[in-house]
């Protein structure tokens, strides 16, 4: 009886496994934000690849979060399966470290992976100055 148990146990595990690992990834097309002062839309594939870095790699944080201020952009992510994903990001330029929160869950900080961060505010940077 302990066998089967510990059998039917491991294929559950096994098919939850493959299903996370075979599970298509969802293309992003575009990338919109805009802030007090500017709109900015991307479209290329080396900023789309930035952002779909820094999105796949936060580490949510535990318990809820509280944030004084208004981002420093609203994100609007588009994917090629037409679903929508808005996000606030705030972004501090000096020191390259950033956070998204999630509008269908505004209480849940996601914090951006340091060399995400980077590459996020170094391309937002480049675009400031533009």
């Amino acid at each position: 009886m302990k066998k089967i148990s510990i059998l039917s146990i491991s294929i559950i595990f096994l098919l939850i496994l493959i299903f996370v690992l075979v599970r298509p990834k969802q293309d992003i097309i575009s990338v919109n934000l805009v802030s007090e002062t500017t709109e900015i839309t991307y479209t290329d594939s080396e900023s789309i690849q930035i952002f779909d870095d820094a999105i796949r790699t936060v580490k949510k944080v535990r318990g809820s979060v509280d944030v004084g201020g208004p981002p420093t952009y609203r994100m609007t992510v588009t994917y090629a399966n037409s679903e929508v994903v808005e996000y606030s990001l705030y972004m501090n330029f000096k020191t390259k470290n950033g956070f998204l929160i999630k509008k269908s869950n505004s209480e849940k900080m996601l914090d951006l992976k340091d060399h995400n961060s980077e590459e996020l505010a170094d391309l937002l940077s480049k675009e400031n100055r533009e």
